[in-house]
Formats: structure tokens, C-alpha cells, sequence
């Protein structure tokens, strides 16, 4: 994890940097950054997350 601090001059100049991180970033480990803002949602709900309430759905589409 990249803990380097950074000064911007704007919001838009941070939410720039921040969409060029996530792009950087491979689709296994968005999707494994926001499973773990999910179980801290539940931690700080107070709900332990235990994979009994949490549920993974996986529809496909096929296109013409």
C-alpha cells in the first residue's frame, strides 16, 4: 500500500488523481477493496460479518 502523502491545490485536482489510481488498479483488487469497505460497514454497525448475511450474486449477460 502506497502511504505517500500528497498536497493538492483542488477537489477536482485530487478526485483526478484518485480516478487515475483506481483505473491503475486491476478489477480483482477494486473488488476486493470494496468487500472490505463492506465488512467494515458491518463492523461498524456492529453486525459481525460472519458470511451468513453476506451473499454474492453473479448474473450474466451474453450480447448479441
Amino acid at each position: 500500500m502506497d502511504k505517500t502523502i500528497r498536497q493538492f491545490a483542488s477537489f477536482d485536482e485530487m478526485k483526478d488523481e484518485e480516478y487515475r489510481y483506481w483505473q491503475s488498479v486491476s478489477p480483482e483488487e477494486r473488488i476486493r477493496a470494496a468487500w472490505q469497505l463492506s465488512i467494515e460497514q458491518y463492523r461498524q454497525k456492529g453486525v459481525e460479518p460472519n458470511g451468513q448475511g453476506l451473499r454474492r450474486t453473479l448474473v450474466r449477460f451474453d450480447r448479441a
